[in-house]
């Protein structure tokens, strides 16, 4: 393996030849490739790769929230990149056939008890506790932000691949976190279409709050719910 700093030709990803490229840290990593690979069919083996492939879903989903990677870039190991971190933390939730309800958005944080929450054919509604009863809140922290995840599964189709994820999140400045709080996400088309072609879903939230320059400051607990 070889690290390149500085590289004048940009960072570099997928596959070289014999060798495969990806950028850590901004940092090009090179590696060279197998010249041939039989992948075991063990059932064992099989249920590894399946829950593996059920993990980079679900944490690609939560790196797409930009909060949310805030988050993680304050806990990860600096050896690692924040990916391998989410995926670390989620592996060992997740199951062969979908992401579970013991799955998480973010590293502990405050509690969030929320007391009503659904996930709609074109929306998502949750009803949000007075934060101030969960966890004390500096000055300095003043805007919110909700992420949310909703995993769909059982496809009506059997065509229909098992499992789909979408990404939800809105920003609310000048929060009240001694007021409860009426949070609602609304789907754009596609994320309509695809929930009409699931029977059941997983719903995770996670609240961030920022300070008025936008710094994440603390996160709260994942709420999930099963539907």
């Amino acid at each position: 393996m070889a690290i390149l700093n500085g590289n004048v030709i940009g960072n570099l990803s997928g596959k070289l030849g014999n060798l495969s490229a990806r950028t850590v840290d901004g940092r090009t990593v090179l590696a060279a490739r197998p010249s041939s690979f039989n992948a075991s069919q063990e059932p064992a083996v099989l249920n590894i790769r399946q829950k593996f492939s059920v993990t980079a879903k679900f944490a690609s989903a939560i790196l797409a929230l930009a909060s949310l990677v805030s988050i993680w870039k304050k806990v990860r190991n600096v050896s690692s990149s924040i990916f391998n971190e989410v995926f670390q933390s989620n592996f060992g939730y997740s199951s062969t056939e979908k992401p579970t309800e013991q799955n998480i958005l973010a590293p502990e944080g405050f509690p969030l008890q929320i007391s009503t929450a659904a996930v709609e054919a074109d929306k998502i509604t949750a009803s949000l506790p007075a934060l101030n009863t969960a966890s004390v809140f500096e000055a300095e922290e003043v805007n919110l932000s909700a992420n949310a995840l909703v995993c769909f599964y059982d496809p009506d189709n059997e065509a229909d691949e098992p499992f789909k994820i979408i990404s939800l999140s809105k920003e609310v400045a000048n929060f009240n976190f001694t007021q409860a709080y009426s949070l609602q996400l609304d789907f754009n088309v596609l994320h309509v279409a695809l929930a009409a072609k699931y029977q059941h879903s997983i719903l995770y939230v996670c609240v961030v709050t920022k300070t008025a320059e936008g710094k994440v400051v603390q996160n709260s607990s994942t709420f999930t719910k099963l539907s």
